[in-house]
C-alpha cells in the first residue's frame, strides 16, 4: 500500500462516519499524520491504532491489508 491509498481509506471512512479528515485527526491528536503520509514518512503503530480505534476498524483494514473492517478480539 502506498501513502495515497491510506489517505483515501481514511478519507472514505471519515466521510462515512460523518466527520472531516481534519476533525478525525484533531480528535485523535495526530493532525500532522496525513501531511507525513504525503511526504512518505511512515507513521508509528500508535498513530495508526488511534485512527483505527476512532474509526472502529482494524489496523489491517486501515493499512489496506484486508477488506474486512472488523476488529478481531
Amino acid at each position: 500500500m502506498n501513502s495515497a491509498q491510506m489517505i483515501k481509506i481514511i478519507d472514505d471512512l471519515a466521510k462515512r462516519g460523518g466527520v472531516s479528515r481534519h476533525k478525525l485527526l484533531n480528535d485523535c491528536g495526530v493532525k500532522s499524520y496525513v501531511d507525513n503520509l504525503k511526504k512518505d514518512k511512515l507513521p508509528n503503530i500508535a498513530t495508526i491504532a488511534k485512527i483505527a480505534d476512532y474509526l472502529g476498524v482494524s489496523i489491517d483494514y486501515l493499512a489496506g491489508r484486508t477488506d474486512n473492517p472488523e476488529i478481531n478480539a
